[in-house]
């Protein structure tokens, strides 16, 4: 294939905006040329004579363009497409001043084949969780527990006992876990879901004593430990139409402003894992994540990876 130089680029640009009927002298204005050269480029870009059509009325020479007649159709494998939407996300700001940049990102965010396999990945993602219908039972149990301020008699499978108030159900090191105040010293206690053989309600000794300013600062401290924790940044263009706050997932620091043009962006610090993941996979077109770059490639590459499953 012929390189085209970046005015033949720009002529073709001109082309694929216009749609109708328009003079000849009108568009040979646009692409700068004579109208001499403007037919013969137009013979060059539609040699069969399909999607613009040049005619004669009242004296005058007319181009007619049909919709559609210069789309390209470019098949690529997932992998690359996760790269191009990948490319995108990281385009300089100036690039969002172009309206074509905007169309192909809602293009590539709202195509319906890939949202279609996503959907399937998704699905296969879900039979790598080796959460069964029982730990889902458990899980509900301990959200209950956690509204209701219940106290819990647990048991874990090495045999281990505790009697505790249940504060919160959360995402933490890659996996389900609670936090727990002990019933007696009141100490904030990590256990992750896998390690509980049993849980059930017992007659409460006392209330609970920490407050959840207490709960979020250890949740903080445990993160910072692990060196897991990032500062998030999405820009969500449609509030009404998403889940801004994915379940048991701990945001610390949330904020929400809104920029000068209106766009919503949320910010909070939070821990990437393949659960987190998905929620913003599942927010669709309706986000776009700004920060940080890191956050971005561990995103795109579990998507990859998910992609390698059905390859």
């Amino acid at each position: 294939m012929r390189k085209l130089d970046a005015k033949t680029w720009n002529k073709l640009k001109v082309l694929g905006d216009q749609q109708g009927a328009m003079k000849i002298n009108d568009l040979a204005s646009e692409l700068q040329l004579e109208v001499e050269d403007t037919l013969a480029f137009l013979r060059q870009v539609f040699p069969e004579g399909k999607g613009a059509v040049v005619y004669e009325n009242e004296g005058e020479c007319w181009v007619d363009f049909s919709a559609g007649s210069l789309q390209y159709m470019l098949p690529v494998s997932p992998s690359e497409w996760t790269f191009l939407q990948n490319l995108l996300d990281m385009a300089p700001l100036t690039s969002y001043e172009d309206p074509a940049y905007e169309l192909l990102r809602k293009k590539l965010h709202d195509d319906v084949p890939l949202n279609t396999m996503m959907q399937i990945l998704s699905q296969i993602d879900s039979w790598d969780q080796d959460i069964s219908h029982t730990d889902q039972l458990l899980v509900n149990a301990l959200d209950e527990a956690v509204k209701s301020h219940q106290n819990l008699s647990v048991k874990t499978i090495d045999d281990k006992s505790f009697c505790i108030f249940a504060c919160k159900v959360l995402h933490l090191e890659g996996q389900l876990t609670l936090i727990a105040e002990d019933s007696g010293d009141h100490c904030l206690m990590v256990i992750p879901l896998k390690q509980i053989q049993s849980c059930e309600v017992v007659e409460k000794t006392g209330l609970p004593r920490v407050t959840n300013f207490e709960i979020e600062e250890f949740i903080t401290a445990v993160r910072s430990m692990n060196e897991k924790e990032t500062r998030l940044i999405l820009k969500i263009y449609n509030p009404q139409a998403v889940n801004l706050f994915p379940d048991h997932h701990f945001l610390g620091k949330p904020c929400m402003v809104t920029n000068p043009e209106g766009d919503l962006i949320w910010a909070a610090y939070v821990e990437p894992c393949h659960d987190l993941f998905d929620w913003v996979y599942s927010l669709s077109h309706h986000v776009e994540i700004l920060d940080p770059t890191n956050f971005k490639e561990q995103y795109f590459s579990y998507l990859e990876d998910k992609m390698r499953k059905i390859a």
